[in-house]
């Protein structure tokens, strides 16, 4: 199972654990400062990570779907498909205002999950790689090897 998870995508399965990864640690912080009313900021924390894997999903979905089109048409879509994106989290976030069920900046917090997940992406993927759930990279070779074995 663990496997296929590394395996949806090429960075997907990694920008995912780094996702959740970072929510685990925002957690630790959230219980070490926050004794008292940490249920509110928690369940904003969640929704944000939960949005940040959805927007990951979301995102490797449409350029998978994008790379159908011509090059003008995709532009389009992909624009679309952000705007899609952007408005369903300005909508979960305005909820969570007006209902005041979960914190919003927590929410948004466990939103920039997406970017640290982004940016430590080549550190999980050197610990799937060490772990063995993925194949290690192949060897670079100079280009001047490949120039001999064509000749």
């Amino acid at each position: 199972m663990l496997k296929r998870f590394f395996q949806m995508s090429d960075a997907l399965g990694e920008l995912l654990c780094g996702i959740l990864f970072f929510g685990i640690i925002c957690q630790i912080g959230l219980i070490i400062f926050l004794s008292g009313s940490g249920g509110y900021y928690s369940t904003g924390l969640w929704i944000g990570i939960l949005l940040a894997m959805g927007m990951a999903l979301h995102m490797t979905w449409s350029l998978d779907k994008a790379l159908d089109f011509s090059p003008s048409d995709a532009i389009k879509k992909m624009r679309a498909y952000s705007l899609l994106r952007y408005a369903a989290v300005l909508i979960i976030l305005g909820l969570l205002m007006i209902f005041d069920k979960a914190s919003p900046l927590t929410a948004f917090l466990g939103l920039m999950g997406l970017k640290i997940g982004a940016y430590i992406q080549p550190f999980t993927h050197k610990l799937a790689i060490r772990l063995g759930i993925k194949p290690p990279d192949p060897e670079a070779r100079p280009l001047e090897e490949d120039d001999k074995k064509a000749i």
